[in-house]
């Protein structure tokens, strides 16, 4: 089956950013929203299958990918802000929002600050609701003795993508993966630590399902938010770690557009 064809365009956000997005499909809404300083160049696998049953919208965050830098709003609140301008900006309403690591504490942002305003449910793709609520990383992504910052992050990212066999991740995959981040900021670092959603989970109100890998640290904090938001429900992906949208795509697709189209 052919994938529908992609459009893309920038709009401005209240504060002066251009984001740059792309667009695909027909029917109910889903926009997708990368991890820190991720491009949506993370969603390749994702975004095509999806967009046979769905209208997706990926977005790259100001200051990542192809958005304009902005020396001010690296948080989640102010990401939030930006996605609910471009729900605004396309006249969107009951919209399934996916978000991945830092795209997850977005949409808990989001529901923090403006609750079910156009949406319909929400995919919380492995990220903690507390940065205490998660485990260490496992010991052999730890940093070795003698090792440089580049052979860390290369295999880092090859555990990440593949933790059943990261030798296994192709070279030109791991290229990309490396050239579609960005430089962490500070300030998300320290935004990321200070926030603790544990009290808005029983509050929520929206159908929620949360994603996780079977070898991610993020796992425990999925599980506590699968049993404090009421009716949510957690989907473990065994061969996956950090990326289950990328090591296990099939699954991952089939699963997201049954839950938007529910």
């Amino acid at each position: 089956m052919t994938d529908p064809q992609v459009t893309s365009g920038t709009y401005r956000t209240n504060d002066g950013v251009g984001l740059y997005y792309e667009q695909a499909g027909e029917g109910r809404p889903l926009i997708m929203i990368p991890g820190a300083t991720a491009s949506i160049e993370w969603f390749k696998r994702n975004f095509g299958p999806l967009s046979r049953q769905l209208r997706v919208i990926a977005v790259d965050m100001r200051g990542f990918g192809r958005s304009e830098p902005s020396p001010w709003g690296q948080s989640c609140a102010r990401y939030a802000m930006d996605v609910f301008g471009l729900m605004q900006h396309l006249d969107l309403r009951d919209v399934t929002l996916l978000g991945w690591s830092c795209g997850a504490r977005t949409i808990y942002s989001y529901l923090m600050l403006l609750g079910n305003e156009r949406l319909r449910a929400a995919v919380l793709v492995d990220d903690t609701v507390h940065h205490s609520v998660h485990d260490p990383p496992p010991a052999d992504a730890a940093r070795q003795p003698g090792e440089s910052e580049e052979a860390h992050q290369r295999r880092t990212f090859r555990l990440m993508a593949s933790p059943t066999d990261p030798q296994a991740l192709p070279e030109g995959e791991l290229e990309w993966m490396l050239a579609a981040m960005g430089e962490f900021p500070e300030s998300l670092r320290a935004d990321g630590r200070a926030q603790d959603f544990r009290p808005l989970c029983p509050i929520i109100d929206l159908p929620i399902l949360l994603v996780s890998g079977r070898h991610s640290g993020a796992l425990p904090g999925c599980r506590y938010a699968a049993e404090q938001i009421p009716g949510a429900r957690l989907e473990v992906f065994e061969e996956s770690q950090h990326v289950p949208f990328y090591t296990e795509a099939d699954r991952f697709n089939h699963l997201v557009a049954a839950f938007a189209r529910q």
